[in-house]
C-alpha cells in the first residue's frame, strides 16, 4: 500500500457502498422484471439512508442492453435523483460492457450538478478519471480512479496477421498500462493532499473486467470481455496504492488471488437460475481512526424494522421449501449438499479461497432449500475483514430476494415431490430439468398440471433424454432462447459436415464478428 498511509488517518468515518452488474431491464426467459429492479434500488436507497453512506459506486453493467427501454431509464434517473437529496454526498458511475459509453456519458455534465460522476467512455486524458471526492464542508474525502470498461479500441491497435497469443499480450499490456497511468496521477494528487491536510485520503480504484482464476455461474449471462479468453487480468495488475478496487462483471461475490481489498461484489439479482441459491450482497467499506464508530447493532435493528414491514427479508425456515430425499444414494446427495453449502455461503460466511474457477453444475442441481440459515438469519450484514493498520474495515450486506427462482433437477419422481411441496400462494419462478432414464414425452403436460391454481410459474423446461430427443426430434422443445449465438454457429457447421480441420479458424472468424456487434456502441457518433 502507499506509504503515504503513515499520515494520521481521518478522525471522521468515510463509508462507501460498491454495487455493480443491476442489468436494468434484463428478462429472464421472455419474462419482465421491473418489480423486481424497482424493489432493489427502493431496498438500496433506504440502505445508503440506513448505514450513512458517503459514497455510492456502481462499478457497470447498470443496464442491461445498450439500448435501454423508458421504464429502465426512468428507474436509473428516479433513483439518482433520489439519492442526490439523501445522506449520500457523491455517486460515481462507470460503464459496463453491457452498457452504452455514449448513453451514459451523454446527460454527465448535468449529473454533476447532483453529485453524480459518471465516466462511460475510457478518458484520452487520464486525470479526468481520477476524482477527488469532498465532503459538504470542502474536506477531501478519498481519490477515485474510475477506470470504466475498457474496450478493445482502448487498449489496443488490431494488427493485420497478429495470433491470439500476441492479441492477448496486447491487451494485457493495454489494460496495465491504463491503470498505471490513473495510479501514478491518483499517487501524485494523494501525496500533495497528504502534505495540504496531514492526514491519508484513501485512493479506491474501479474496473469492469475478468480476473483469472474468478469463478462463474453456468447461466448469468456474463459476455467474454474479449475475444475468446483475452484479457484475463492478475491481482498483480492493481497498483499498492489502491486501497480498495471495487470490480464489476462477474455476478459472484468473490476476492480476486485471495487479495481482501481486491473484490466483485456480485450481482445484487439473481440473473439466472444457476445463480438462484447465492445469497447476493453489496460491500460496505469504511475508513475511520475509530472502526467502531459505525454503531452496527443500532442500524440493525433499524434495518430489520424496515425488511420486517416491506416483507422483504425472508430468511426463515419455514418459509423456504424442506429438501426432498431423491433416487439419487444418501451418500452422493450428502456430497452435494456439502458442495451447494460451500458455494451457496463462500464469502457470506467463510470467506475461504476458492479452488475450482467455475461453480459445479451437480451443485445447481440440488433444490432451493434455503437462502440464509437460521443462525445467520438475523443478520443482515457480516464483517469480511478488518485492516487496522488503514483503520479500514468491509463489510457484505445481504440483499433480500424479492422473486424467488428455483431449479429443479432429477427424475419425474423427484420433480413430482419437489413441486408439490412448495407453498402454492407464493410467487416462484421455476426451471425444470428432467433427466431420467425413462422416455417422457408429456413433461410439460404434466408440470402444468402440477402447478394448476398455484402461484408456481415454470419458465423453462427442458427434457435432458437423449433417447426422447431423437424419437421426438420433431417435437423437440428446444428453441433458439435455449442456445447462445455460439451453439446455432457450431451446429450449422454440424449440418454442413465442416471438417474439424476448418473449425477452429472458421469460429475464431465468428467470435470477433459476435463480439463487434455486441460491443458496437449505437449511440456513437
Amino acid at each position: 500500500m502507499s506509504n503515504s498511509n503513515k499520515l494520521p488517518i481521518n478522525t471522521k468515518p468515510l463509508t462507501v457502498l460498491h454495487t455493480s452488474d443491476w442489468h436494468l431491464g434484463r428478462r429472464l426467459y421472455g419474462n419482465m422484471r421491473y418489480d423486481e429492479f424497482e424493489a432493489f434500488l427502493a431496498w438500496l436507497s433506504q440502505t445508503i439512508q440506513d448505514y450513512k453512506v458517503d459514497v455510492l459506486i456502481v462499478a457497470g453493467d447498470i443496464f442491461d442492453t445498450m439500448t435501454p427501454s423508458n421504464r429502465a431509464q426512468n428507474l436509473y434517473y428516479r433513483f439518482l435523483g433520489e439519492i442526490s437529496q439523501l445522506y449520500c454526498d457523491h455517486v460515481v458511475i462507470v460503464a459496463g460492457n453491457h452498457d452504452s459509453p455514449s448513453f451514459l456519458d451523454a446527460p454527465a455534465e448535468i449529473l454533476k450538478y447532483l453529485s453524480v460522476h459518471v465516466i462511460g467512455t475510457a478518458c484520452e486524458n487520464f486525470e479526468d478519471e481520477v476524482l477527488l471526492l469532498k465532503d459538504k464542508h470542502g474536506e477531501p474525502q478519498c481519490l477515485i480512479a474510475a477506470v470504466p470498461y475498457l474496450r478493445d479500441r482502448d487498449v489496443r491497435l488490431s494488427l493485420p496477421g497478429e495470433s491470439t497469443l500476441d492479441k492477448d499480450k496486447m491487451v494485457l499490456a493495454g489494460i496495465q498500462h491504463h491503470y498505471d497511468q490513473v495510479a501514478q496521477i491518483a499517487k501524485t494528487q494523494q501525496a500533495a493532499l497528504g502534505d495540504q491536510y496531514q492526514r491519508h485520503i484513501p485512493i479506491i480504484a474501479t474496473g469492469h473486467l475478468f480476473a483469472a482464476g474468478s469463478k462463474t455461474t453456468e447461466d448469468d449471462g456474463v459476455r467474454d470481455l474479449y475475444v475468446g479468453s483475452l484479457g484475463q487480468v492478475s491481482a498483480e495488475l492493481f497498483d499498492d496504492c489502491f486501497d480498495y478496487v471495487a470490480l464489476g462483471h462477474l455476478h459472484v461475490p468473490q476476492k480476486v488471488g485471495g487479495r481482501e481489498h481486491i473484490r466483485y461484489c456480485g450481482s445484487p439479482i439473481a440473473m439466472g437460475f444457476g445463480e438462484a441459491r447465492q445469497q447476493k450482497q453489496v460491500l460496505l467499506l469504511q475508513f475511520s481512526a475509530a472502526i467502531e464508530d459505525l454503531n452496527l447493532s443500532a442500524t440493525e435493528d433499524k434495518i430489520a424494522k424496515n425488511n420486517a414491514q416491506v416483507g422483504l427479508f425472508n430468511t426463515s425456515s419455514s418459509s423456504v421449501s424442506t429438501a426432498i430425499q431423491s433416487t439419487k444414494s444418501a451418500s452422493q446427495a450428502k456430497k452435494l449438499a456439502e458442495a451447494q453449502q460451500a458455494d451457496l455461503f463462500g464469502d457470506w460466511f467463510g470467506d475461504e479461497e476458492e479452488t475450482d474457477t467455475t461453480v459445479d453444475d451437480s451443485i445447481n442441481s440440488l433444490p432451493d432449500t434455503s437462502i440464509v440459515n437460521d443462525e445467520d438469519a438475523e443478520s443482515s450484514h457480516k464483517v469480511l475483514f478488518d485492516d487496522n493498520e488503514k483503520a479500514m474495515q468491509l463489510l457484505s450486506i445481504a440483499v433480500p430476494c424479492f422473486q424467488r427462482l428455483m431449479q429443479v433437477k432429477g427424475d419425474l419422481p423427484y420433480i413430482h415431490q419437489t413441486i408439490a411441496s412448495l407453498p402454492k400462494d407464493e410467487s416462484i419462478w421455476l426451471e425444470v430439468i428432467y433427466d431420467g432414464d425413462e422416455i417422457v414425452t408429456d413433461l410439460r403436460d404434466q408440470i402444468n398440471a402440477l402447478i394448476e391454481d398455484t402461484q408456481l410459474d415454470v419458465l423453462k423446461t427442458k427434457n435432458n433424454r437423449t433417447y426422447d430427443r431423437i424419437l421426438q426430434s420433431e417435437n423437440s422443445n428446444e428453441t433458439l432462447q435455449d442456445l447462445d449465438e455460439l451453439e446455432v454457429f457450431q451446429r450449422c457447421l454440424d449440418i454442413n459436415q465442416i471438417s474439424e480441420a476448418q473449425r477452429p479458424k472458421l469460429i475464431d472468424a465468428y467470435s470477433e464478428i459476435l463480439y463487434n456487434i455486441k460491443h458496437d456502441d449505437k449511440m456513437a457518433e
